[in-house]
């Protein structure tokens, strides 16, 4: 909906505007954690406005680079590769029906997420999380099975993803920090279907949203070294009339500090 990706947009502007603020308060160590990140997830989705549902499961592969410019602050900006598979789509409005049995489209990855750090209470930190990703599929051609002539269709899909909420992380023990959150979580996107059937053709948009709005993670960092560093993370979203949707993470990063300025002079 437009009023939704308005609030998308404001939070987005919203966002940099705060970081420039705080930017300009930035504290003389700038530190960058650089790494590689895989997810996946299988969601639950619903088209043709909700009367249908089936299954959109995704593997993500992403190069990450994250910036603390303050402390308790940090950007993480995420570039990278996705492979989505949409099984059990029917697209009606073609020449010929089709439906969707095929294995994963590739596509290409980009999106951002910013952490803040709001309170320490003992050992327990509580930080605000925000998350944005979107996938561009590439265009896929299949053959069409079954007919005396030749017959085509091509597919380009593309979602996107948002989630907020709360992050509480655990630091009472050394080199090992547990984590939980809860998110509101969207997803929504669309996928544009055209078919060749020699001189027929036709073509049909089908928007798609996620059935749930709400999840759970349960995670974990171990720092292996000062600069190494490695996390899992497990979440279960709404429950849906397909049962209970999953996703996991596993990361793996490298942390630089830049000298600061007074180190620099020496």
């Amino acid at each position: 909906p437009c009023s939704f990706r308005a609030i998308l947009l404001a939070f987005c502007l919203g966002s940099l505007i705060f970081a420039k603020l705080q930017a300009e308060e930035v504290a003389e160590k700038l530190t960058i954690k650089s790494g590689v990140g895989f997810e996946s997830f299988s969601r639950t989705i619903n088209w043709d406005d909700k009367i249908y549902t089936s299954k959109l499961k995704s593997y993500l592969f992403s190069i990450r680079t994250e910036f603390e410019i303050q402390e308790g602050l940090s950007f993480n900006l995420l570039l990278g590769y996705s492979t989505s598979k949409y099984a059990e789509m029917i697209f009606r409005r073609l020449p010929f029906s089709i439906e969707l049995d095929v294995g994963g489209i590739g596509g290409y990855l980009f999106g951002g997420e910013i952490k803040k750090s709001i309170r320490t209470l003992g050992d327990f930190e509580i930080d605000a999380f925000g998350r944005f990703v979107t996938y561009f599929g590439i265009s896929k051609q299949w053959e069409i099975p079954g007919l005396n002539v030749k017959g085509e269709v091509e597919g380009k899909p593309r979602w996107m993803e948002v989630a907020f909420g709360p992050l509480i992380i655990y630091r009472g023990f050394p080199s090992f920090y547990p984590s939980l959150s809860v998110n509101f979580t969207k997803l929504w996107g669309k996928f544009k279907m055209n078919e060749t059937i020699q001189e027929l053709e036709g073509s049909e948009d089908k928007e798609i949203q996620g059935d749930g709005l709400f999840s759970i993670s349960i995670g974990s960092t171990y720092e292996i070294t000062d600069h190494l560093s490695l996390s899992g993370e497990a979440s279960l979203f709404t429950p849906s009339e397909k049962g209970v949707d999953f996703g996991f993470s596993i990361k793996a990063c490298l942390l630089y500090t830049s000298p600061s300025p007074r180190d620099r002079t020496r």
